[in-house]
């Protein structure tokens, strides 16, 4: 094969890989997002209300 081929699809190859792993960092960034929680603490009877 000719030599500016070979190079002209390596420069591709990296190319999509590059996009491949920004998209795949993207996703896991949106994945690692905190979630807001309410939290109730149970109602204890046994001890009087202040």
């Amino acid at each position: 094969m000719d030599t500016h081929l070979m190079i002209g699809i390596a420069v591709m190859m990296g190319l999509i890989g590059i996009a491949a792993s920004r998209d795949l960092l993207r996703m896991r960034r949106a994945q690692l997002q905190p979630v807001a929680l309410r939290v109730q603490r149970p109602v204890d009877r046994s001890r009087p209300l202040r």
